[in-house]
C-alpha cells in the first residue's frame, strides 16, 4: 500500500512552450526512472474513473466542494505478462489532496471489479497492506453502486528530484477521454477524443512549500493556478454527460 498526502497545482501551457518550459525544470530536476528511457522519455497512463450512477464525484468536482473523492483504476503502457493494475482512492480535503492505492496484477484487478472476492496475504500470512485499500476500493463500490464511466489516458513526462522526494513536477500530452467503457479497455485506442490540445497539463505536487526555484520559474512563464479535472474535462468533450446518469 501508498499513501501520498500533498497539494498539487495544475495548469494549462501551450504545446510550444513546452520545451523551454522542460529545460528549465531538468536544471533542478532529473527524469523520473520510469521515463528515462523510454521513447520520447514519456510513458503512457490509462486510468478508468468509476462514478455513481448520478456521477456524484462528477458533481462534487463541478459544484466545487472542498470535501471530496475519485475512484480510479490505473495501468500503464502496455499490457504485458504481469502487468499491474493500480487501485486508487484520491480524496481532497480543503487544499491537501490524500491518495492511497494498491497494487493487484490486471488480470485480478478485472475479476475483481466484476465482483471476485479475492485473499490478498504477503509472505508471513498476515492479511497484506494493500487488502486495506482493495477492501475499503471494493466497499465503496458496493455501497455507492460505482461503475466505470470513463477512460482517461494521457503521455506523461515526470520529473523528481533526489534532494528533495516531496516535489514532483509532470507533463501529461494528449489527454484523451472514451465515455462508458468496460473492464477491457484500459489498452484501448480506437475512438477516444482529445481534449488538452492545443495544451498539455502542467502538474506540480509539493508537500509543505514550493522551492524558490519553481515559484520564480511559474512567474517567469506567466502559469496561473488552475482547477483541473481530466475525468471531468473528459466527460465534458463529449457533450452528452445525461447519457451517463440516471437523471436522463
Amino acid at each position: 500500500m501508498e499513501r501520498f498526502e500533498r497539494k498539487e497545482f495544475k495548469f494549462y501551457v501551450p504545446v510550444e512552450r513546452a520545451s523551454e518550459l522542460c529545460e528549465r525544470v531538468k536544471t533542478h530536476m532529473l527524469h523520473d526512472p520510469f521515463c528515462a528511457e523510454l521513447e520520447h522519455e514519456r510513458y503512457v497512463v490509462r486510468s478508468i474513473y468509476l462514478d455513481t450512477p448520478s456521477l456524484q464525484f462528477y458533481f462534487e468536482k463541478v459544484d466545487g466542494l472542498r470535501l471530496r473523492k475519485k475512484l480510479r483504476v490505473r495501468v500503464y503502457n502496455e499490457l504485458e505478462e504481469g502487468s499491474p493494475a493500480f487501485f486508487e482512492i484520491k480524496r481532497k480535503i480543503e487544499d491537501t489532496i490524500v491518495k492511497e492505492r494498491a497494487r493487484l496484477d490486471i488480470e485480478e484487478s478485472i475479476d475483481l471489479l466484476n465482483g471476485s472476492k479475492l485473499h490478498l496475504r504477503n509472505g508471513d500470512g498476515n492479511e497484506s497492506l494493500d487488502s486495506v485499500v482493495i477492501n475499503r476500493f471494493t466497499y465503496l463500490i458496493n455501497r455507492l453502486h460505482l461503475e466505470p464511466k470513463a477512460l482517461i489516458t494521457y503521455e506523461r513526462e515526470a520529473f523528481y528530484d533526489p534532494d528533495n522526494p516531496d516535489l514532483r513536477i509532470t507533463f501529461d500530452y494528449n489527454v484523451r477521454s472514451y465515455l462508458n467503457p468496460s473492464l477491457q479497455d484500459f489498452y484501448k485506442e480506437d475512438d477516444l477524443r482529445t481534449f488538452s490540445n492545443p495544451n498539455f497539463i502542467l502538474e506540480v505536487k509539493f508537500s509543505i512549500a514550493l522551492p524558490l526555484w519553481t515559484r520564480q520559474m511559474l512567474k517567469d512563464f506567466r502559469l496561473h493556478l488552475q482547477s483541473i479535472s481530466k475525468y471531468c474535462n473528459g466527460v465534458d468533450c463529449w457533450d452528452d454527460v445525461e447519457k451517463l446518469t440516471d437523471l436522463a
